[in-house]
């Protein structure tokens, strides 16, 4: 477990509060225009909210921490029955254990939480409990609550970004404006009371019925309070929108017992101590990671988590040779690691030693642990892999099924273009660069994707009719 209290953090690092600014800015400035909001109107606040975000703050692309992610938010997605929201999950790298939703069903969690929380079931009462907040439209109500918010505080938060942008002494007393600013419009778009305990009650059956334990949302609201009364006068960040009380998980700890205490066995995503280490590297500079886990292999040569995450903080310093001599040693210790054999395959793909890739990554699938999100991050890289040698034929049906399971997959749409065109199918080949530059904001170039698929397409294909959809929606209905 790799736990610790809310670090400084850089450029990137105070987007936490940035991120907040946004919200509200594009959240009041919408109000203003449409009033009492629509299912719809909600839909197109979630994405100008998301693209803003992805511009403001570094999203986690890695495979397996996005399908980690992905597979528990959709494993307690498909228990809501018929929902009109299409719910995406995102990983952000943020220091403060936070998680938050936006309209339309965009969920955030960040790199704090995940190695705060002690297990994935911690992970799943959070997410179910952002999920409620959407699907009770929780955060449309925050919203018509806030229309009280003046033109003069929405003037001091323009004013409080712009100079947030400027460097030397202006760029921290902006940060400084905008951190109070924000603060003090979080307590006006702050959930309800009655808003949080909906949302608990709502998670907790969620997690009944999706199979995870229920226990695992009162012990993170737990750790939650005892963090907030140990840091008090800061607030942590998730507890300025999501207060937790006593009261709350009393209520908690009554509906279980009323509704009879699970016993198991309780549905498992994967190995979450690998997650948390993934998680551990990716928020921490390399130098860092790299002295910690040395750390843990002098203390216990034999230690193949050290290992592994000594090979993941080489991969992202960029000694590709370290990383993979590193995962080398992990894999003789354990040869029947998939997480280290598909680490190592990855170390190979990045070398630009494929046929190695190839064999290390095959080797992971020949272990059938089919279903879990490592078995998607090496198909991803297989299929990279297949791709980069120019066996077209063996890439296109594994990154079509990573495709499927992960759809929010940075470039999976990119590399799906190339492979089509590659093998003379135009239709697609446009179809799919339609699909990743729109994912990536970039609507003109979206718009002319879509159209040049449109000309090849077969007519009566699914594919053809989505791309007629996305003209149509770029352009307005024009």
């Amino acid at each position: 477990m790799f736990f610790r209290k809310s670090r400084g953090t850089g450029q990137k690092g105070k987007g936490l509060t940035f991120l907040l600014l946004i919200c509200l800015m594009v959240f009041k400035s919408f109000v203003n225009e449409v009033g009492a909001m629509t299912i719809e109107e909600e839909k197109k606040l979630g994405k100008t909210v998301y693209l803003e975000i992805e511009r403001s703050v570094e999203i986690v692309k890695d495979p397996t921490l996005q399908g980690f992610l992905e597979r528990m938010g959709h494993s307690l997605v498909s228990q809501l029955g018929s929902t009109p929201f299409e719910f995406r999950f995102y990983l952000i790298k943020i220091p403060d254990p936070n998680a938050f939703a936006v309209p339309g069903g965009y969920i955030f969690v960040t790199t704090g939480l995940l190695t705060l929380a002690e297990s994935e079931h911690e992970v799943a009462g959070v997410l179910s409990h952002e999920i409620s907040h959407v699907t009770e439209r929780h955060v449309a109500e925050t919203i018509e609550r806030s229309k009280r918010i003046s033109l003069a505080t929405l003037a001091g938060m323009i004013a409080g970004a712009v100079l947030g942008g400027v460097g030397g002494g202006g760029e921290v007393a902006g940060a400084t404006t905008m951190m109070s600013m924000a603060l003090g419009e979080a307590q006006l778009l702050k959930y309800t009371r009655e808003n949080e305990v909906d949302a608990d009650q709502n998670s907790l059956q969620l997690m009944l019925k999706a199979g995870y334990d229920p226990n695992g949302l009162i012990t993170f609201l737990t750790k939650m309070y005892k963090v907030g009364l140990a840091s008090s006068p800061k607030i942590p960040p998730y507890l300025s929108t999501h207060p937790v009380t006593e009261n709350r998980i009393s209520l908690l700890e009554n509906l279980i017992q009323i509704r009879g205490k699970p016993s198991g066995p309780f549905r498992s995503i994967g190995n979450f101590k690998r997650i948390q280490m993934k998680t551990f590297v990716e928020e921490r500079e390399a130098h860092v990671s790299i002295t910690h886990f040395q750390s843990m292999i002098d203390t216990n040569p034999q230690d193949v988590n050290g290992y592994y995450g000594l090979g993941l903080a080489y991969r992202k310093m960029g000694r590709l040779d370290k990383a993979t001599e590193v995962f080398q040693k992990g894999a003789f210790l354990a040869p029947s690691d998939p997480d280290l054999l598909n680490e190592l395959g990855i170390a190979y793909f990045l070398s630009g030693k494929l046929d190695l890739a190839i064999g290390s990554l095959e080797a992971v699938s020949s272990l059938s642990r089919t279903g879990s999100f490592q078995d998607l991050s090496s198909l991803y890289y297989l299929g990279r892999s297949y791709q980069e040698k120019g066996e077209m034929a063996k890439a296109l049906p594994l990154l079509l099924k990573v495709k499927r399971e992960m759809p929010e997959l940075s470039d999976i749409d990119y590399h799906l273009g190339s492979i089509y065109g590659r093998l003379g199918q135009k239709g697609l080949s446009h179809f799919y660069f339609g699909k990743y530059f729109k994912l990536r904001g970039e609507s003109n170039n979206a718009l002319n994707h879509f159209r040049k698929a449109a000309e090849f397409l077969e007519k009566r294909s699914s594919e053809m009719q989505e791309a007629q959809r996305e003209v149509k929606e770029l352009t307005g209905g024009k």
